[in-house]
């Protein structure tokens, strides 16, 4: 059978309400109606730090990063405000943010990484072990090594 027939589906559609915002709040004011869609990404360490520390339109404050639902809500917002290319821009800052000490916003982004591992249970990645060393082979006597 088919993966896709069998795992979660990418991109759902839900129903279609009127008077409701971008995020399915109540807004009397919004005149056309709207399909409720829900996308399903994989979103990596580095990713959710980078959007949630990086993304323009985000403002967390010390209470924001210690309250879970203020915290999905924000990634829910970063995610709607960003493209691909954004999101790998905004992994590599916060990569080289964390990586470095002595990096403006090193301590900010720190406190967004230690809330993202809280409220979502990701951490850094480990970095992979090292490859077992390669011994040099012994070629017999009389046999030729041929390079491929």
């Amino acid at each position: 059978m088919h993966a896709s027939l069998i795992t979660q589906q990418p991109l759902t559609t839900d129903v279609v309400e009127e008077n409701v915002s971008l995020f399915g709040e109540v807004d009397p004011g919004e005149p056309e109606p709207r399909l409720s869609v829900r996308v399903s990404v994989s979103l990596r360490f580095f990713d959710l730090v980078g959007l949630l520390a990086f993304q323009p339109e985000m403002m967390l404050t010390a209470s924001d990063l210690l309250d879970s639902e203020a915290l999905a809500e924000a990634l829910r917002f970063a995610l709607v405000n960003s493209d691909m290319r954004q999101i790998r821009e905004y992994a590599e800052l916060a990569r080289t943010a964390l990586s470095h000490p002595r990096r403006p916003f090193h301590a900010y982004t720190r406190l967004v990484a230690e809330a993202v591992t809280r409220t979502f249970g990701i951490g850094t990645p480990q970095p992979p072990a090292p490859l077992a060393p390669v011994l040099p082979l012994a070629v017999p006597a009389g046999v030729r090594a041929v390079a491929a």
